[in-house]
């Protein structure tokens, strides 16, 4: 009889307890939180003061509500959830609310994808008018944030010039940001041969429900892997970002996780720790925060800015996808700062934990600059900062070569004349304060030449190391020699 009354009364207070958990909303953390550790670094009074911070934040929201403490919901564009650890995938409770049924004979996780039933095409560029068009559904729900501690940041040219530097070597957590490593990893085993951008990806239950910030699709979907890393540049999708490194982890997210640092150290990001593949919370994954540092994060964003592909897609302003009903979905860009200042990416992050993190990438002329920002308090202050930021580097911006100089003589190989007039095809800047050296190069092109042809180029550099160069184009039009003018400029020695 006291057996049955324990064993009742074990089943009440579990009751008890699922009931009173909340279920998480991505506005102002609604559940109990789990003290975040972040890591000493080398700017141990900043660091202590973020960890303090984040821990004062996470006491609040646990003397708001009651049940069990250990994790913490975010308002956040990595989204909202309870816990889940099976093989790192977000979600909820059960198959259907995101998580992986495990194999009852090996305890392995069960991944089931429809296969596609008919070719998938890349996303178009424009939107067809003979097909439905309709707004994504954002799930996103940007609210306030915990975070109290000092706004960080990292502002430097390319060329590591440093114009403005604060807290840079601070732990913080990265939010979506680590999406760019998701990005750059999957680009990796594609540049291997190990997966094709054009590979056909499906969605299976987990993967389709992830919170937050969401393809709006369903289980059995598929779209290529393009389109799914232009969804987590652009939208921010975390089902995208969760179902990418399950493709290229070959279904283990936590061998994709594996990657992400293994690229950290090769960029050199000395304080930087990946968790998840799209910088989730941990009451959506079970897991620590994944962190890094401004500075580290500036070399993330340098090796963006070398990939060709990265460059395209971050400048996108929205992204067209078409569901399985054959409606074209839109998905606008997070990066309200688009094309202003010269700005062409490259990714935004918030959690309610982080704050408003950003990592901006702008060309003017030949000077490139990559400024990232650590925990601003809403989006707003973060547009706003970096408005005046851009703003001050612009009135740091000199034009030292303008466009259309005239950049002497270039030679020209069968020609009806030996050389030919070039001139600079842009404006040529410099930061205050940060000179670089010029040289010409001859590229030695063929005739025929039309006006405007790149016949030479500025090779510019800093301490003697080529960081950059500006095309010279002709100023002229130059035909052909026939057949007999070549033969007798070659018995002439060149001389005709």
């Amino acid at each position: 009889m006291k057996k049955r009354y324990f064993v009742v009364l074990a089943m009440l207070v579990t009751f008890l307890f699922a009931e009173g958990e909340p279920a998480g909303s991505s506005g102002g953390g609604d559940t109990p939180a789990e003290t975040v550790k972040t890591k000493e670094k080398t700017e141990k009074d900043k660091n202590q003061e973020v960890k303090d911070s984040i821990n004062k934040a996470v006491k609040e929201v646990q003397n708001e509500k009651t049940g069990n403490p250990g994790t913490d919901t975010l308002g956040t564009e990595s989204g909202t959830g309870t816990p889940n650890t099976i093989n790192g995938t977000p979600g909820g409770n059960g198959a259907e609310n995101g998580e992986i049924p495990i194999n009852p004979e090996n305890g392995t996780p069960e991944i089931t994808v429809e296969p596609p039933k008919a070719p998938v095409k890349s996303g178009p560029a424009k939107i067809d008018p003979k097909k439905p068009v309709k707004q994504a559904i954002d799930k996103e729900q940007e609210g306030p944030t915990f975070y109290k501690g000092e706004i960080l940041t990292y502002i430097a040219t390319a060329d590591g010039y440093k114009i403005k530097s604060n807290g840079s070597a601070v732990v913080h957590p990265t939010a979506s940001l680590a999406k760019v490593m998701n990005i750059l990893v999957a680009l990796d085993q594609v540049d291997k041969g190990n997966k094709s951008l054009d590979d056909k990806v499906c969605f299976d239950q987990a993967t389709a429900n992830v919170g937050g910030s969401w393809l709006n699709v369903k289980a059995g979907e598929c779209f290529v892997l393009r389109d799914l890393l232009r969804a987590e540049n652009i939208y921010s999708a975390n089902n995208a970002a969760y179902l990418v490194a399950k493709h290229i982890g070959n279904g283990s997210i936590d061998k994709f996780v594996e990657l992400m640092n293994e690229k950290a150290k090769e960029l050199g990001m000395k304080n930087t720790k990946f968790y998840t593949p799209a910088g989730l919370p941990t009451s959506m994954t079970g897991r620590q925060l994944d962190t890094s540092t401004a500075d580290d994060l500036y070399l993330l964003a340098m090796a963006a800015m070398k990939d060709k592909r990265i460059r395209e897609w971050a400048g996108e302003k929205e992204l067209i996808l078409e569901n399985s009903l054959g409606e074209q979905i839109i998905y606008p860009s997070r990066n309200h700062l688009l094309e202003k200042f010269g700005i062409w990416g490259l990714k935004t992050g918030f959690h309610n934990l982080s704050g408003y993190n950003i990592i901006v990438t702008s060309k003017k002329g030949n000077v490139e600059i990559v400024a990232v920002v650590l925990g601003e308090v809403t989006d707003a202050a973060r547009t706003k900062l970096l408005t005046e930021e851009f703003q001050a580097i612009e009135a740091q911006l000199t034009i030292v070569k303008k466009a259309g100089s005239d950049m002497g003589e270039f030679k020209l190989k069968d020609g009806k004349k030996k050389t030919i007039k070039g001139t600079l095809a842009e404006d040529v800047y410099e930061v205050k304060n940060n000179p670089y050296e010029y040289e010409t190069r001859d590229l030695n092109i063929k005739a025929p030449v039309q006006k405007g042809t790149v016949i030479g180029e500025l090779i510019i550099k800093k301490g003697g190391k080529e960081i950059g160069k500006v095309n010279i184009i002709s100023s002229e039009e130059v035909k052909e020699l026939s057949g007999f003018g070549k033969f007798l400029r070659f018995i002439t020695f060149g001389w005709l």
